[in-house]
């Protein structure tokens, strides 16, 4: 199970803590996408913790911390396709598998996938995954028909029913839509709750959460 950090505009940042638990959590590699000068930017393949947080640091600095700024973040647990760089989330809506697997990249369109499409799996190729297989096809095949086909609700729905799947998608005007039922933390988006860390009670069978805290100090 991935997860995805979906920050709007207007949204707060994920903590450190929050993304060292995400990390935690699904740490076959991480990525970003943000936009920059009228592009979604897809800047991925952070395979370790380490490079996860400085990056993420670097961005905050050469964006102001998102500052009335969409911001989408993901770290993957492999299910389908190798535990590559290639292979991290975002991906360009495209039907280039070189582009699909491009660790810095520009796009119209940016992609982060929380699920498993079990009717788009690869048999036998560990270089692409279930998401890219949708990506290259569906979606695709939907932005060809009509170029904001995710901007509509019955679209996004229809996709949600069809993958038992959870989507964060960026633009390139820097809105971001999702797909499926996130829940909502403070003023910001996460796809599930791997994003706090499980503490257990010697007399209680269910897990609990800690609170975390919602700063960077850079």
């Amino acid at each position: 199970m991935c997860i995805i950090i979906a920050k709007d505009k207007k949204d707060r940042l994920p903590s450190k803590k929050e993304l060292e638990y995400c990390f935690d959590y699904n740490h076959d590699g991480a990525g970003f996408m943000y936009t920059d000068k009228g592009k979604v930017i897809i800047d991925k393949g952070y395979m370790t913790k380490e490079d996860f947080l400085a990056r993420f640091k670097t961005l905050c600095k050469k964006y102001n911390n998102f500052k009335d700024k969409c911001l989408v973040a993901h770290c993957r647990i492999g299910t389908a396709g190798s535990n590559t760089a290639q292979n991290t989330h975002p991906y360009a809506l495209t039907k280039k598998i070189n582009k699909l697997h491009r660790t810095y990249t520009k796009a119209s369109v940016g992609i982060a996938h929380n699920g498993i499409i079990s009717d788009y799996q690869p048999h036998g190729d560990k270089d692409i995954n279930d998401t890219q297989n949708f990506i290259r096809t569906y979606m695709t095949r939907k932005y060809k028909e009509d170029k904001e086909f995710y901007t509509r609700q019955y679209e996004r729905t229809i996709i949600e029913e069809m993958t038992h799947s959870k989507f964060a998608i960026l633009d390139k005007n820097d809105d971001l839509y999702l797909i499926g039922v996130f829940t909502k933390d403070n003023n910001l988006k996460f796809s599930n709750s791997h994003y706090k860390p499980y503490t257990y009670s010697y007399y209680k069978s269910y897990s609990q959460y800690s609170e975390p805290t919602y700063s960077w100090d850079f």
